[in-house]
């Protein structure tokens, strides 16, 4: 147990890119794994959430990176609870190579929802988390909320079976592959991602397709918007980039 404490991941094949860089989907995966280890060890992760028909959903995640691990790096990520509201709970994490330096920051917030009504929970259903609050934040802007994009069709979709989680819809990580396939390899041969952010606003599930719309609002920085036939407009997320 421990409201702030740091994780080890090796970097795998599968986590690197042609750049032999850590991907944006694995290191948003070894974020989000950070987020439930850390739960799970203190009393209120995924699986006991679910014994009450409970489960954990991201509604907004920032990322904000100097650099990614490259092959060679090992990697860490520590993460506390800095606040508990009657809705959400803001979770920070700092990102460190092997050396020790901080490489990267992140803030995320998450809800509870009743998985039988698919409506949220107010967080005092998880007294305990409220002893697990570390009063430290990062140098991240908190989450905020995109604005509507106007942009051209990048990429699309429909769901299958391997992109449905336990919760009934598509996996947070779909999403970020869906937005970082809206560039070429040449555009990654020559920019770096520095800025990662994504708002959730309705569940994708099994079967529903559409597109995600991207439009540039400065050099190196785009907005997008995962619209579906099925429900409308489901996600909204920005990415900013390092020119190389």
């Amino acid at each position: 147990m421990g409201a702030k404490k740091k994780y080890s991941y090796d970097i795998e094949a599968q986590d690197i890119d042609f750049r032999r860089r850590v991907s944006l989907r694995s290191l948003t995966n070894m974020i989000l794994m950070t987020a439930g280890r850390n739960a799970t060890e203190n009393g209120f992760g995924l699986l006991e959430l679910q014994e009450e028909h409970y489960t954990w959903v991201l509604s907004r995640l920032v990322v904000d990176m100097e650099r990614f691990p490259t092959e060679q790096d090992s990697f860490s990520v520590e993460t506390w609870i800095e606040q508990v509201g009657t809705a959400f709970t803001t979770r920070n994490f700092r990102m460190r190579d092997g050396a020790g330096a901080v490489i990267g920051h992140a803030k995320s917030l998450w809800a509870v929802i009743d998985m039988r009504t698919r409506r949220s929970v107010p967080l005092d259903t998880i007294p305990t988390m409220q002893q697990f609050i570390v009063n430290e934040s990062v140098p991240v802007d908190e989450p905020g909320r995109i604005a509507n994009v106007e942009g051209e069709i990048a990429n699309s979709f429909t769901v299958k079976y391997s992109e449905i989680d336990v919760n009934g819809h598509v996996n947070s990580l779909n999403y970020v592959q869906w937005l970082s396939d809206c560039f070429s390899l040449d555009f990654y041969q020559e920019h770096y991602i520095r800025r990662f952010e994504i708002n959730f606003l309705k569940e994708i599930t099994y079967g529903d397709s559409g597109e995600v719309h991207r439009q540039m609002i400065a050099p190196d920085d785009y907005l997008f918007q995962v619209e579906t036939r099925e429900k409308g407009i489901a996600c909204r997320a920005r990415i900013v980039f390092f020119p190389r």
